[in-house]
């Protein structure tokens, strides 16, 4: 019975482990996001402080709109690539319950006929 179980359970363990691993992915992505712009932010900061007439104001402005032009083309990529993650993380969920759920009611069977038996 416990060998039948630990069969039963085992397609449990392989989804949290997929869990995990993927969510372990995201944080770590989101991390680095959340660094690199406390970064831009600060640097932008200290270029504004130092900001001390009308064509270090024009430059700092156009700057900064090419900084949000850019910023904007990495958060589409970076959409684009957490959509990409999901659907793989999905496909992969997908696969371990399609491969498992004959695996299961089989054991489940097993188990039933020991019980029965005994």
């Amino acid at each position: 019975m416990d060998n039948n179980l630990e069969k039963i359970l085992e397609p449990i363990d392989k989804l949290v482990e997929l869990n995990i691993n993927h969510f372990d992915k995201l944080i770590d992505a989101q991390k680095k996001a959340a660094e690199q712009y406390a970064k831009v932010t600060r640097e932008r900061m200290q270029q504004a402080q130092e900001i001390r007439d009308p064509e270090a104001l024009a430059r700092f402005v156009t700057d900064q709109m090419a900084l949000a032009q850019s910023s904007y083309e990495n958060m589409v990529a970076s959409s684009r690539s957490l959509f990409e993650s999901l659907t793989g993380y999905n496909a992969e969920v997908i696969q371990l319950f399609q491969e498992s759920t004959q695996d299961i009611q089989d054991e489940v069977q097993k188990a039933l006929k020991e019980i029965h038996k005994n």
